[in-house]
């Protein structure tokens, strides 16, 4: 059985809900499988002035850390069918957290950024993508 995540996945724009930081204009989500075993995550969007943003990072969801350029780490691990966590870290200091979460339908993805500002204070930025092909 395929995994729910693979497909295609469009920003919707209404649902933006951000406490740190200024949302992206526009974004298309792909989720691919990797042929060894777990998910690639390719994203095409524009940030809050336009500018393109391209990320594209993946591997097993098992938890282990995948060391990238830099010296940061990323580790992907699947919590349950429905939710995907990724961190991404250098040292012990985490610089980024995301929790993706699949509706009970399948149609849309709730994702939560987990931000620390400068206070120390800890904010959520929400966004939902739609399925736009799977």
């Amino acid at each position: 059985m395929a995994d729910p995540f693979i497909g295609t996945w469009e920003l919707d724009p209404a649902t933006l809900n951000y406490a740190s930081g200024q949302p992206g204009k526009r974004a298309t989500y792909v989720i691919e499988a990797v042929p060894t075993g777990g998910l690639m995550f390719i994203l095409d969007g524009e940030d809050s002035e336009g500018r393109s943003i391209k990320f594209q990072y993946g591997g097993a969801l098992d938890g282990s850390g995948q060391s990238l350029p830099g010296g940061a780490t990323l580790i992907l691990r699947r919590v349950d069918e429905r939710q995907i966590e990724s961190i991404l870290q250098r040292g012990d200091t985490v610089l980024d957290r995301w929790m993706r979460e699949l509706n009970a339908d399948g149609q849309s993805i709730q994702m939560t950024q987990f931000v620390r500002d400068s206070s120390g204070r800890d904010l959520r930025n929400l966004s939902v993508y739609r399925r736009v092909q799977h």
